[in-house]
């Protein structure tokens, strides 16, 4: 009985130390919307890239602050990753790990959210850094203590969240061509090998340009994309709109997933060139030095239009099929 009652109760006591857990666990805060873009995927890989860095003063974002009842403001505080800003030794001046924001309180408004938050508010706390070209990926984290200063405390866990966000504003390595320098026909293809960046690669683009150069291929734009995981672009003369004889360059470019949604990200320089030739394809005797008098476009079908040999093997071969069928019975 007693282990029946034991084994009965186990749901219940994994659901009481879950909970317990939980409640010791930092509430997750999150960073919503960034330069009128609403996050739509994973909130704990939100970046600030080259271009918001660029214009810090003017991208501005929102934090929504989750399990936030009755929190009318927030002091808010930028620090590294893992930065216990919770703590009061990680707040003095005489670290960089935990820096409030100037404006504190922050009011909250309606849906839990502070809006209008600037960029360079977190770099002007000295610990976000937003010009060091070797980021990619640096995490940070911003801490939102609900309703009181922190003033010279330590903070309880229920009274703070932290919202995670990275600083990336390095660019992708140019890509490494793979495929063949000079390609004639209807289609040519672009192809790379992996392009070294320690954060993901969601999207490569496709350039032309009618000159070897590189400005010119951007200046013109996209001609194709493709997305992870991808080594390799294809596009066709009809797609470039070549005529038989015209000529194109093409160049590969990895863009990285720092930004709020795919295609937004550091782009890295293109790669060199790829020289593409226009050529019609040759279709079955279509050289007028050949006497085609006797060819056909299929072995089927003779130029008269009568059957061919192809088709009289088909049927003997059907025939054969048949009657071994009925000696087999």
């Amino acid at each position: 009985m007693t282990q029946r009652i034991l084994f009965l109760l186990t749901p219940v006591l994994a659901v009481l130390l879950h909970g317990s857990v939980a409640l010791g666990q930092e509430q997750a805060d999150a960073i919503t919307r960034i330069d009128g873009q609403t996050l739509t995927t994973d909130v704990a890989r939100v970046y600030f890239n080259a271009g918001h860095c660029a214009n810090a003063e003017t991208i501005l974002f929102d934090l929504t602050l989750f399990n936030a009842d009755g929190v009318r403001n927030a002091f808010l505080w930028a620090g590294i990753e893992n930065a216990g800003c919770d703590e009061e030794e990680n707040r003095t001046d005489q670290t960089l790990r935990c820096r409030p924001l100037g404006g504190n309180p922050r009011t909250v408004n309606d849906n839990f959210t502070i809006f209008d938050i600037t960029l360079q508010e977190l770099i002007d706390t000295g610990v976000v850094d937003c010009e060091n070209t070797a980021l990619e990926g640096q995490p940070f984290t911003i801490y939102a203590f609900r309703n009181e200063d922190p003033g010279a405390n330590n903070v309880d866990v229920a009274d703070y969240g932290v919202a995670p966000f990275r600083v990336d504003v390095t660019p992708p390595d140019q890509l490494s061509l793979t495929n063949q320098p000079v390609q004639e026909g209807s289609s040519f293809t672009v192809a790379w090998s992996s392009p070294s960046d320690s954060q993901r690669i969601p999207e490569y683009r496709l350039y032309a340009a009618s000159t070897d150069d590189p400005d010119a291929a951007l200046a013109g734009g996209v001609v194709a994309q493709t997305g992870i995981d991808q080594v390799m672009l294809t596009a066709t003369a009809t797609d470039l709109q070549l005529a038989p004889g015209e000529e194109v360059y093409l160049f590969a470019s990895a863009v990285d997933e720092a930004a709020v949604t795919i295609g937004d990200g550091n782009e890295g320089p293109l790669s060199e060139s790829t020289l593409g030739i226009a050529a019609a394809t040759a279709g079955f005797c279509d050289d007028p030095n050949v006497d085609c008098s006797g060819c056909s476009a299929s072995s089927l079908v003779l130029p008269n239009g009568q059957p061919g040999s192809g088709i009289w093997l088909l049927l003997g071969l059907a025939l054969a099929l048949g009657l071994a069928r009925r000696l087999a019975r």
